[in-house]
């Protein structure tokens, strides 16, 4: 971006950091959010993009969302990698949140799905290392949603926390926020 900081910026102005960075060969994505480092490279997620579209109406800027990809960056080689993209709501919807597990898999948290067979179910959907996406947990306590999934430094413990707080009423998901501990045996899903 030759001039970062400009006096204008909005996704029109042929001045922002938008079109200079559009003009100048760079990818876009729809609504980018988890982000993970691991052996050397960059795993993000598009939470809404994707090919196969979603029956859900355009969004406000007319554009049809998809229902989540994860990218790859190869930081030593410079190489933007598509490494997964869903096929459809009931495999993985609207990914938000991720972490590569210690044998190489990935988690992805739901960014309040709403296409799978339970409406507004909030899931953890995995990735093997080939690939492979799975259900591996379901939030069936509340309609919250599940984020900021992470592993303990060992690798035995998975953690993922439940959206919610102390305040308000149970309409407003109160008391139902907490960190939830998992643990294995992870060799049966993702060795």
């Amino acid at each position: 971006i030759e001039d970062p900081d400009p006096e204008y910026d909005n996704d029109d102005d042929p001045r922002g950091t938008f079109q200079q960075g559009w003009r100048a060969g760079a990818a876009m994505f729809n609504r980018l959010e988890g982000c993970w480092y691991a052996d050397g490279s960059v795993f993000f997620v598009s939470t809404s993009g994707g090919d196969e579209k979603s029956p859900d109406p355009p969004n406000a800027d007319g554009y049809k969302e998809g229902y989540g990809q994860v990218w790859e960056y190869r930081v030593r080689t410079r190489q933007l990698i598509l490494h997964y993209e869903s096929p459809g709501g009931e495999v993985l919807d609207s990914p938000d949140n991720l972490t590569v597990t210690p044998r190489g898999g990935i988690m992805l948290c739901e960014d309040d799905a709403s296409d799978t067979d339970t409406p507004n179910a909030n899931r953890v959907i995995g990735l093997s290392p080939n690939g492979r996406a799975f259900p591996f947990a379901e939030c069936i306590f509340s309609a919250s949603e599940m984020a900021g999934v992470c592993f303990s430094p060992d690798g035995d413990t998975m953690f993922v926390n439940l959206f919610g707080d102390s305040t308000g009423t149970p309409a407003d998901h109160a008391g139902e926020g907490m960190t939830c501990a998992i643990t294995g045996p992870w060799h049966r899903y993702l060795g």
